[in-house]
């Protein structure tokens, strides 16, 4: 295990790395409240000198000019950014909830029709019992405590699916819908292509599938979940996700479906337009305000690790 470090010992340690870190006592405060492992673990990357092999240097070296307040501002950047990006994914998590669980019940209207296995696809019946099972827990969960799961199962004998999937996290939704029959996924998916077409250009209609919305789905659960738990996100590393053929859409040719641009790209075909409109001017205004804060690195360095070049971008504005 490692030694511990006082706050003191580890900016000693920065500054025989080749770190400037002022003696004014502000970087200690910061450290004192943020943590050092979160502020320079977590930030150090794009700062340190590298190999022939593009591997860090050991011991670590940091570039020529690395300043203590450049990883603070590529810290506090990537706080606002989780800020913004969860205020805009919980919009769309509301709008998923409401469209599924509005189509289920229209096509099973009968009580508790989200317990009956005959519902599902019947080509995975493990899954569609784990989320049965899921639900029902859920419900069991929420019953002995005062509030609308209560109250329907008192008053009705049963919770409608628009009421509890409010008790259910994106990632329960995502696999929800994964174990949807395909004309009902398809329903759903289609609700999202029309409204996009009729916001939009209809005269250049997008198709939105079915897999679509299942990769947007398990995309935002990770990302929301990066946010939610304080975790960094600006050079997040996603598995390669399905975006080709909407960024194709966009005429988007540098896309790199591991980054955070994926995230972007879905927002702007799932979100209502007004809301991506105040998403997209955010998160630019976002940029402007931290663009000049880095001396060592270029802030297309930063953009760069989002998977983001502004050119590119603005195709979907």
């Amino acid at each position: 295990m490692k030694e511990y470090k006082t706050f003191n010992q580890q900016m000693i340690i920065l500054r025989s790395r080749g770190m400037t870190v002022p003696s004014d006592g502000k970087p200690k405060r910061f450290l004192e409240q943020e943590n050092y492992y979160n502020v320079i673990n977590g930030y150090k990357d794009l700062f340190l000198k590298r190999d022939a092999n593009n591997r860090p240097l050991i011991p670590e070296e940091y570039k020529e000019g690395t300043h203590f307040n450049e990883l603070k501002s590529l810290f506090l950047l990537d706080r606002e950014l989780r800020i913004l990006f969860l205020k805009y994914l919980l919009i769309f998590e509301n709008s998923i909830k409401t469209t599924i669980s509005h189509e289920f019940s229209s096509k099973y209207p009968r009580k508790n029709s989200y317990l009956d296995i005959s519902n599902f696809v019947d080509d995975d019946p493990k899954q569609v019992l784990n989320q049965i099972s899921l639900i029902t827990k859920t419900i069991h969960d929420k019953v002995g405590q005062n509030g609308s799961v209560k109250h329907y199962i008192e008053d009705y004998g049963e919770v409608p699916l628009w009421v509890l999937v409010n008790f259910l996290t994106i990632g329960n939704i995502a696999y929800f819908f994964q174990i949807l029959v395909d004309p009902l996924k398809n329903t759903i998916t289609k609700f999202y292509s029309d409204k996009f077409n009729k916001q939009y250009d209809s005269n250049h209609p997008l198709k939105i599938y079915s897999a679509d919305l299942s990769a947007a789905l398990k995309v935002t659960n990770l990302i929301r979940n990066v946010c939610a738990h304080d975790e960094r996100l600006y050079n997040i590393n996603l598995k390669h996700v399905r975006i080709t053929r909407i960024a194709d859409y966009y005429d988007m040719n540098k896309v790199d479906n591991k980054k955070l641009i994926v995230m972007i790209v879905y927002l702007k075909i799932f979100l209502d337009k007004k809301y991506f409109s105040k998403f997209y001017k955010e998160l630019l205004d976002l940029f402007k305000k931290y663009e000049k804060s880095f001396t060592t690195i270029q802030f297309n360095n930063i953009l760069q690790a989002m998977g983001i070049e502004i050119d590119e971008l603005a195709k979907l504005k």
